[in-house]
């Protein structure tokens, strides 16, 4: 009897203790809930006044920047104002320069008429071909005009070259290559006597005419001997017939 009187006081002690801590919990609970709505309701009630605040400052910021756009404006007109009026002089302005105008057109005339001048001359020049046939060349005395080229072809066994004096005094001497073609452009007016060097005993060699023979009279009077006096001979006779 006793122990059962122990075992239900423990069962009532406990189920008063389960009560008391569910009773505790509830209570806990539902005082963080309202302690939760109180924080909320102040936190939205010092927001309002800000709120007031903001809305009752912002037409006092319009009117402030209403009446500095206002104020601006003033004194832009007023400087407008300020700014005097700018008078041309018509007879103070300067008369262009018509002098270079003038110039340039002569001078791109002269410009363009220098490489015409320079072309023409090219076309005029001419190039005359002497060809080595055998132990003489072809044709033996050429007439040309100054400017023009002479071009010596079929040379396997030949050359040219300029007998001393017998081309115009300071001219420069010439002496092509063996076997080679050779080619040449004459300027000065006189009568030229070359030869093939290693054929002129056989009296290969050649005369050349440019323009007037203004050194006619001192080709006569030359000194020359064997195959360059016959050379010499066939240039006098070609000069005195032009």
């Amino acid at each position: 009897m006793k122990k059962k009187s122990i075992l239900i006081a423990i069962v009532i002690a406990l189920l008063a203790i389960f009560v008391v801590a569910a009773v505790s919990t509830v209570f806990v609970n539902d005082s963080k809930e309202r302690y939760a709505n109180v924080s909320s309701n102040k936190s939205d009630d010092a927001v309002a006044p800000a709120s007031v605040k903001d809305e009752s400052t912002q037409p006092l910021a319009q009117n402030e920047v209403g009446g500095m756009n206002e104020t601006a404006t003033e004194h832009m007109e007023d400087a407008n104002e300020a700014v005097p009026e700018t008078v041309v002089d018509e007879g103070a302005i300067a008369e262009p320069d018509t002098t270079e105008e003038a110039t340039a057109p002569v001078e791109q005339d002269q410009a363009e008429a220098a490489p015409a001048e320079q072309e023409q001359a090219s076309a005029e020049a001419k190039t005359h071909i002497v060809t080595a046939v055998g132990l003489k060349y072809e044709p033996l005395v050429i007439q040309i005009q100054p400017g023009d080229k002479v071009a010596w072809e079929n040379m396997p066994t030949h050359d040219t070259q300029s007998l001393e004096g017998l081309i115009p005094e300071g001219a420069e001497a010439w002496h092509s290559q063996m076997g080679e073609n050779y080619q040449r452009t004459f300027t000065v007016e006189w009568i030229y006597v070359y030869k093939c060097t290693p054929h002129f005993g056989a009296g290969m060699g050649g005369a050349i005419i440019v323009g007037n023979p203004v050194n006619l009279d001192q080709i006569k009077a030359a000194d020359a001997k064997g195959a360059a006096a016959r050379l010499v001979k066939k240039a006098i006779a070609a000069a005195e017939k032009m």
